[in-house]
């Protein structure tokens, strides 16, 4: 069995005011599409072409950025309820397979109908092993201020699994069903440096909104990018792992956890503030899109009381808190919080698997995720 593996790879490149002007344009014709797609409510991305089409000719561009803004557009008018109207803040391009031509290290983009205009990309080793295997499909490109990003797309053979890995993902490390640690204490420092400093922006400059929201957008986002850097390599243990071993991965399907630690619910504010800086789902993103360029099948359960279940009695501890080891009141067994929750996740999966064997398909309860896109 085949399965579709994503990867996208990012480029470095000098942008120049001829690619500015192109992306601020793109911006528009998004920003134009989003209001069109928000008035009249297209039942898909067709709908939106056709709607905006007449109007977004007029900004003079190749036809393929009409179509790649209805795109964007209907993507996000489909993906969140909005309360008004939403706009693209920052410039932006994006283009499909067919409208740009990569020749080795040479990006040619259209601007319009016989118009073109030439990217020198710039990248090291790992970017030039992407564009030397002759078996990628290469699939859309995106342009931003700093990088181009371009997709590559692989038919992958599935590895046919002979076991699998439950992982209990927690705040400051990664544990197995078999005992394993992956220590996240570094991810956990970094969130802790830049909560400090987001505090101390909010003190300083608490009466300019402006400057304030310009300094958390930055401090945000470089907290972000060093969070994503130092879970590579434990993602990358982790699914190299899982397929010496061919295993699936196993984790919780885990689900609202930011609104259950919204304001109002009890807790203090730096529990708050830790719980909505834990970067789970960034974890799983990167297992994910790694697993899948491997073969690796990666499946999901359900997520309830996986702490609070005794692995051994089955009974649930209703008065857990937040203890890292606690006895069964139930049979009386001594359990570590991290380590149990990972058997349960692992006892769910074959609970599932014994009803729909691993060669007929995914379990029944588990979910199997799309291949990510990174």
């Amino acid at each position: 069995m085949k399965m579709k593996a994503v990867k996208a790879v990012r480029f470095r490149y000098t942008p120049t005011e001829r690619v500015r002007g192109l992306m601020e344009r793109f911006r528009e014709m998004v920003n134009e599409a989003l209001r069109i797609g928000y008035e009249r409510k297209p039942r898909s991305r067709f709908s939106l072409i056709t709607m905006a089409y007449c109007e977004l000719k007029r900004y003079g561009l190749h036809t393929h950025y009409i179509l790649s803004a209805c795109e964007c557009a209907f993507a996000m008018l489909r993906n969140r309820r909005w309360k008004r109207l939403p706009r693209v803040r920052r410039p932006f391009l994006k283009l499909d397979s067919q409208t740009y031509v990569l020749n080795y290290m040479l990006l040619r983009i259209p601007e319009r109908p016989r118009e073109f205009i030439l990217i020198p990309l710039i990248g090291g080793e790992y970017q030039l092993s992407f564009l030397r295997n002759p078996e990628l499909k290469r699939g859309s490109v995106t342009i931003t201020e700093r990088n181009v990003v371009i997709s590559f797309s692989a038919e992958r053979e599935e590895v046919e699994p002979e076991g699998a890995i439950a992982l209990d993902l927690n705040e400051r490390n990664i544990t197995t069903s078999d005992g394993q640690r992956y220590d996240l204490s570094e991810v956990f420092r970094i969130g802790q440096t830049y909560r400090r400093i987001r505090s101390s922006i909010q003190r300083r400059v608490h009466r300019d909104r402006r400057i304030a929201k310009g300094l958390l957008s930055k401090y945000g986002s470089a907290e972000k990018e060093r969070k994503k850097q130092a879970l590579h390599s434990i993602t990358k243990e982790i699914v190299r792992r899982a397929r010496e071993e061919r295993s699936v991965i196993v984790m919780e399907r885990l689900t609202h956890i930011r609104r259950s630690h919204a304001r109002g619910n009890g807790e203090g504010k730096r529990m708050r503030g830790r719980m909505n800086s834990w970067c789970f789902r960034e974890i799983q993103r990167q297992i994910e899109y790694k697993a899948a360029w491997e073969g690796i099948r990666v499946v999901y359960v359900r997520a309830a009381n996986t702490s609070r279940t005794c692995s051994s009695c089955r009974s649930i501890n209703k008065n857990l808190t937040c203890e890292r080891a606690w006895t069964c009141p139930a049979c009386g067994a001594r359990h570590d919080r991290d380590l149990n929750a990972a058997l349960n996740i692992m006892s769910r999966y074959l609970e599932a698997a014994a009803v729909r064997p691993w060669d007929e398909g995914p379990p029944r309860e588990a979910m199997v995720l799309r291949d990510a896109v990174s």
